[in-house]
């Protein structure tokens, strides 16, 4: 949503009617011919806001979280601090063991952020969350 100064500044612009005009060759002013008013306000007009202020955006799709994602970010991610720890610490070995160390660490908490994410996706669709299967006491 655009500030209170914005909105003045915009406003103050509808308000003022300008003219645009040049000089032509003979030392007469010519009025520009613009496009008609209507044309130009439906390029800039934007989406219809909802009643809380906000514009209405597709929602994304998001996928649920996977074991195979998470490998992949593990993998990308321990690759990261290994070469950021092999640069600060020129030390391949403790490179790699701080790697192994903060990548482990890591993993619940990017297991959490995909499951995070894709629940509150469920909740901006409106669609209920996959039911857990629990074995019987």
């Amino acid at each position: 949503m655009a500030s209170k100064k914005q909105r003045r500044r915009r406003e103050k612009e509808l308000r003022h009617e300008y003219e645009y005009v040049y000089i032509d060759e003979a030392g007469k002013e010519v009025e520009v011919e613009q496009p008609p008013a209507s044309s130009r306000k439906e390029k800039d007009r934007r989406p219809a806001a909802s009643s809380s202020g906000r514009r209405s955006a597709q929602v994304r799709p998001v996928q649920p979280p996977t074991f195979s994602y998470l490998r992949r970010q593990a993998i990308i991610f321990f690759f990261i601090i290994f070469a950021a720890f092999a640069i600060l610490n020129r030390s391949i070995p403790a490179a790699a063991l701080m790697a192994v160390v903060y990548t482990a660490l890591m993993l619940p908490l990017m297991w959490l952020t995909q499951r995070m994410i894709y629940r509150s996706y469920l909740r901006r669709t409106g669609q209920l969350p996959p039911s857990r299967k629990r074995g019987s006491k």
